[in-house]
C-alpha cells in the first residue's frame, strides 16, 4: 500500500537567526521576505546577501524556502520588481508567495522556470479559484483563513493536482483574510503593503443606535475599553489530526515578527504532534496546548475551522490580552570544555533561578547554575544582563541554538514580538 506523504511544517522567519532556529525545532520549510514587496515591512527582513546566505543555508540542510512577493502592488513597485524577481530565481528559492495577479504574471515572464505559491491574500475560498490559479501555472494555492474543514476537503476532492496550504496557528486579523484599511485612514501605514499599525487592537466606542431589537450588540467602552475588532490568535494542535485527513499539503504558522522562542516552541509542538499522528497510534496530548501557553499569546480559538464563528472567537475585553508563563533567558552558542556551555543573554537572569533547557526533541529539563562567567570582563556574577556573552557550568548535555527559558512568577507576563526589529 502507497504511503501518504507527509504534510509539510511550514514556519515563519523573519531573520537569519529565526530560520536556523526553526528548522533546527522540526520545521520542513521557511517562508521568509526580502527588503521589498512583502507583508512584514516592520520586520528586519532579508538583504539580497542575507537572502542569497539563507538559500544556501536551507538547502544544505535538505529543506525549503519561500520569499514572499505578497504586497497589493501599485504601479511604482511593477517598475523595478523584476530585476528583484530575476535575483531571486538566480539565488534559486525554492518558490515565491504573490496575492496580485500582475505580479503572477511578471513572475511568469522574468523567471518562467520559478514555482508560485498564491497567497492568503488572494482571498481563495472555493475550488473554481483554486482551479483558474492551478490552470493558471501556480503550485501552490494557501487558501483564505476564513474556512472550515469540510470545505478545505471539498477542495481538496474537487482540485487533487495542486498543493494545498492553510493557515494551524498564529495571528488571525479581523478583517477577511487581512484586507484591511484602519490602518491606512488612522496611521497612514498600509496593511496591504507591509506597515499595518494594528488599529484593531484600539479600543473603541460605537453603539448599534435602532437595533437593539433585532439581537445587535450595543458595544459601548467601559473602564476596561471596548476592543471590538480584536480576533483572538489562531490554535488548531487540539484538532491538527482532522486538518491533516482533509488531504492539504502544507501547514502554515503566522509569526515572522515573533521571537525565536514563539519560533521554536510553535514548531516543536506540532512536529510532535505530526510525528505522533504519522506513527500510526495517533493520540492528542494535552502537554502540547500547554507548552503552547508558555508562548506570549493573546486569547486562543479554533478559527473557522469547525464551523462559523462568534463572539467567543473576539477578544472584547483587552487590547493586547497577551498572556504567557516563562520567558526566554537565554540561547545556546557552544560547547567550550567539559561540561561548560557558552551562552547569550536575551533577558536578565539571576543564579538563583531554575533555568529550563528546551531542546528540539523531548521535555524541558531543569537545572540550576552556581554563577555565570562574564565573557567581556571575565568575571563571576551572581545574575546577567542581556547582550551578555557568558559562560556556565551544567552536567545537562546541551547543543547550538537549544533554548534556555525560566517561569515567569504567577500573573507577570509581557509580549514576544520581537521589538528589537522595529
Amino acid at each position: 500500500m502507497e504511503t501518504k506523504k507527509r504534510v509539510e511544517l511550514l514556519a515563519p522567519a523573519g531573520n537569519m537567526e529565526k530560520l536556523k532556529t526553526a528548522f533546527h525545532f522540526g520545521a520542513d520549510a521557511c517562508f521568509v521576505g526580502g527588503s521589498a514587496f512583502n507583508l512584514r515591512g516592520m520586520s528586519s527582513n532579508f538583504k539580497n546577501k542575507e537572502l542569497k546566505e539563507a538559500v544556501d543555508y536551507v538547502h544544505s540542510l535538505g529543506k525549503k524556502i519561500y520569499v514572499t512577493l505578497n504586497i497589493f502592488a501599485h504601479n511604482t513597485e511593477i517598475e523595478y520588481m523584476p530585476r528583484f524577481i530575476k535575483k531571486l530565481d538566480e539565488f534559486g528559492v525554492d518558490a515565491v508567495i504573490v496575492a496580485d495577479l500582475g505580479v503572477f504574471q511578471m513572475v511568469r515572464e522574468h523567471a518562467p522556470n520559478m514555482k508560485i505559491h498564491v497567497s492568503t491574500q488572494a482571498n481563495n475560498t472555493n475550488w473554481m479559484s483554486v482551479k483558474t490559479w492551478k490552470d493558471m501555472g501556480a503550485k501552490r494555492v494557501i487558501l483564505a483563513r476564513e474556512m472550515s474543514l469540510k470545505e478545505i476537503k471539498t477542495i481538496r476532492e474537487k482540485v487533487p493536482d495542486v498543493e494545498i496550504e492553510v493557515f494551524i496557528h498564529g495571528a488571525m486579523c479581523m478583517a477577511y483574510s487581512g484586507r484591511c484599511l484602519l490602518s491606512n485612514y488612522f496611521t497612514n501605514r498600509d496593511a496591504n503593503r507591509g506597515i499595518c499599525a494594528q488599529d484593531c487592537r484600539w479600543n473603541y466606542k460605537v453603539i448599534a443606535e435602532g437595533h437593539e431589537e433585532t439581537g445587535a450588540h450595543d458595544i459601548v467602552e467601559n473602564e476596561e475599553g471596548t476592543y471590538m475588532f480584536n480576533a483572538k490568535d489562531l490554535c488548531s494542535i487540539e484538532f491538527i489530526d482532522k486538518i491533516i485527513e482533509t488531504g492539504v499539503d502544507s501547514l502554515k504558522i503566522e509569526g515572522r515578527m515573533k521571537s525565536i522562542y514563539y519560533n521554536s516552541t510553535v514548531v516543536k509542538q506540532y512536529k510532535r504532534a505530526l510525528d505522533n499522528y504519522y506513527s500510526g497510534n495517533y493520540k492528542y496530548d494535552p502537554d502540547w496546548l500547554a507548552e503552547l501557553k508558555t508562548i506570549s499569546h493573546r486569547q486562543y480559538s479554533n478559527g473557522f475551522y469547525l464551523g462559523p464563528t462568534s463572539e467567543k472567537d473576539q477578544n472584547y475585553e483587552t487590547g493586547l490580552s497577551y498572556s504567557q508563563t516563562y520567558r526566554l533567558v537565554a540561547n545556546v552558542l557552544e560547547k567550550v570544555d567539559v561540561n561548560k556551555y557558552k551562552i547569550q543573554i536575551r533577558n536578565k537572569v539571576f543564579a538563583t533561578e531554575t533555568l529550563e533547557l528546551v531542546r528540539p526533541i523531548g521535555d524541558a529539563v531543569k537545572f540550576k547554575v552556581e554563577n555565570f562567567l562574564n565573557t567581556k570582563n571575565d568575571e563571576y556574577q551572581e545574575y546577567v544582563n542581556p547582550n551578555t556573552i557568558a559562560i556556565i557550568e551544567t552536567d545537562v548535555e546541551m547543543g547550538p541554538m537549544d533554548l534556555i527559558r525560566i517561569k515567569l512568577p504567577e500573573g507577570q507576563s509581557d509580549s514576544d514580538m520581537d521589538t528589537s526589529e522595529f
